[in-house]
């Protein structure tokens, strides 16, 4: 018989452990790229098994959670601070631009302009002044000499004729 100098390690059931996968798989699969989830949720386990006393671990679950964001700062730490070229072309636009292309942005420009033809004048003049003259509301109120308030509520107008016209053309 061989004498180990390591003391046995007591490691977490693997029945408690295994229980938290699919929580770590969804946790992964907001925060990373779908091919690297495995690797982190291993990862997670590898760092779980390798606990010199799990006893002194209270909350397992949290415990859990807080040794996986640390793989995934680990992991995005590691990663270069560049891309791969094929991630280049996410960059771009994301097709060329065709003649449906241009017809179909010359139509939605058309719609929007007849919506606000539609607005009432000081409608039409506060939004205007707002997304095209890029004014706060705050300065726009002292140039036309209403309250921040009155602003606010021709904007809503404006945005919600906008939202409606875009929900009838879908």
């Amino acid at each position: 018989m061989t004498y180990d100098p390591l003391p046995a390690r007591s490691q977490p059931s693997q029945l408690d452990v295994l229980a938290y996968e699919p929580g770590l798989r969804r946790y992964f699969r907001r925060r990373a790229p779908a091919g690297q989830v495995d690797d982190l949720v291993q990862e997670v386990f590898t760092r779980l098994l390798s606990l010199r006393d799990p006893a002194a671990v209270q909350d397992l679950e949290r415990y859990i959670f807080v040794v996986a964001a640390s793989v995934l700062s680990r992991q995005h730490r590691r990663r270069p601070p560049w891309r791969a070229m094929d991630d280049i072309e996410d960059f771009g636009p994301p097709d060329e631009l065709t003649p449906e292309r241009s017809l179909i942005g010359k139509q939605g420009v058309e719609a929007m302009l007849a919506v606000l033809d539609d607005l009432p004048a000081r409608t039409r003049h506060v939004f205007l002044l707002h997304r095209f003259e890029e004014m706060t509301y705050q300065r726009i109120a002292r140039e036309l000499g209403i309250s921040v308030s009155a602003v606010e509520k021709h904007m809503m107008a404006a945005l919600k004729a906008l939202f409606l016209r875009e929900g009838r053309t879908r």
